[in-house]
């Protein structure tokens, strides 16, 4: 952390950022007086499914001036498997084509929660994918999303999503794997490391793996990736500390490092239509979303609110907090060269908020784009 520090940036790249007395500064330089502001790198949020006034693949402008009001600069929609083949294919270019202008800019791919994993998850009643895995349906899927689906979720456990894994790998070699909703074991998860799997899908609230007695859990996902130290594990980390308890917070940075974890708001656009199950020990949070059965279906978080709670249920610092919303992603992905802190040569991309994460003022590209919560870009 610099305390006294200047950031010189230009055409949308960041030129230096060092203390102020080692930074020269232009004579017709156009000062920003930060007011004593923390300056920060944008969030960036690599599993994102909408906004409050819809999905990505339905509004992907108002998903997105939602997400870069609170601080997201880079983001990957994630579209899942309640999505027929057509509906995906139509909802990519949608978002594409959305992404060119606007708040919009801020999409950088997508991420796919599926269609290959478990179908005995939260939201079942909508899965479209529970038939065999066959190339008459993921040659089309693969072809049309290649080089714009950065990373692709599955279940170790699904009969027959080898294939499917390798031709994937050989259409398109950059897409990234992440074990998704799955019950399956410890060794099935090894199984698949020769296919380079980088990410656990949302930590703890993905299945669970069976055990081999009455009464026991199995070793899983989540355990796999707590064991592989390259493995990055997402973590929703609400202001209840329901998706995953604040003390298996603290275990899982304690586990992985503060390099490991990337937060995510996995925000699901909320629905009207779920019942309430707090009988059967069902808790509701303010930033959370319902399926129709009442259980958990993804967030209604913002990166702000997840770096706060961060802090708030593991004592952990700022600068902690915002690498693992920012940083860690961008090395996840491959593209902390442009993005994820603030260095020469990186995106303009800056946050200007308060120490409880507080945002001021978001450049994006070194536009401003962001005023005291209200889209002015």
């Amino acid at each position: 952390m610099i305390w006294d520090g200047v950031i010189l940036f230009e055409n949308g790249t960041i030129l230096a950022a060092d203390w102020a007395d080692q930074v020269t500064i232009p004579e017709n330089a156009e000062i920003i007086d930060a007011k004593g502001l923390y300056a920060a790198p944008g969030f960036i949020d690599i599993h994102c499914h909408g906004g409050p006034d819809g999905a990505w693949d339905i509004n992907p402008e108002a998903a997105a001036l939602h997400h870069l009001t609170h601080g997201t600069t880079t983001i990957l929609p994630a579209i899942g498997y309640s999505r027929t083949l057509e509906e995906m294919l139509e909802g990519k270019a949608r978002i594409q084509e959305a992404s060119k202008s606007g708040a919009a800019r801020i999409v950088k791919g997508l991420y796919m929660e599926g269609p290959y994993m478990s179908t005995r998850s939260s939201g079942q009643k909508y899965v479209k994918w529970t038939g065999p895995i066959v190339p008459e349906e993921y040659v089309p899927l693969v072809q049309g999303m290649k080089g714009y689906a950065k990373v692709w979720a599955i279940d170790p456990a699904r009969d027959g999503v080898e294939p499917f894994m390798q031709y994937l790998r050989q259409e398109d070699p950059e897409a990234i794997f992440a074990h998704g909703h799955s019950k399956a074991t410890f060794a099935q998860c090894r199984k698949f490391r020769k296919y380079g799997v980088k990410v656990q899908t949302h930590f703890n609230d993905s299945g669970q793996a069976p055990g081999r007695a009455q009464g026991t859990a199995g070793a899983g996902c989540d355990h796999y990736s707590l064991h592989e130290p390259d493995i990055y594990a997402e973590l929703i980390c609400d202001t209840c500390g329901i998706h995953v308890d604040a003390d298996l917070i603290k275990t899982l940075v304690r586990a992985k490092g503060v390099d490991r974890v990337i937060l995510i708001t996995d925000y699901c656009t909320r629905k009207n239509d779920f019942k309430n199950n707090e009988e059967e020990g069902i808790l509701y949070g303010p930033d959370l979303n319902y399926d129709y059965q009442g259980h958990l279906n993804g967030s209604c978080l913002s990166m702000d609110c997840a770096v706060r709670n961060l802090m708030k249920h593991t004592a952990y610092g700022l600068c902690h907090a915002v690498q693992m919303g920012s940083l860690n992603a961008a090395r996840m992905l491959g593209i902390d060269d442009e993005v994820g802190s603030l260095e020469a040569g990186k995106k303009a991309n800056i946050l200007l908020m308060d120490d409880m994460i507080n945002i001021k003022r978001i450049y994006f590209e070194g536009e401003p784009v962001v005023e005291d919560g209200r889209y002015c870009g």
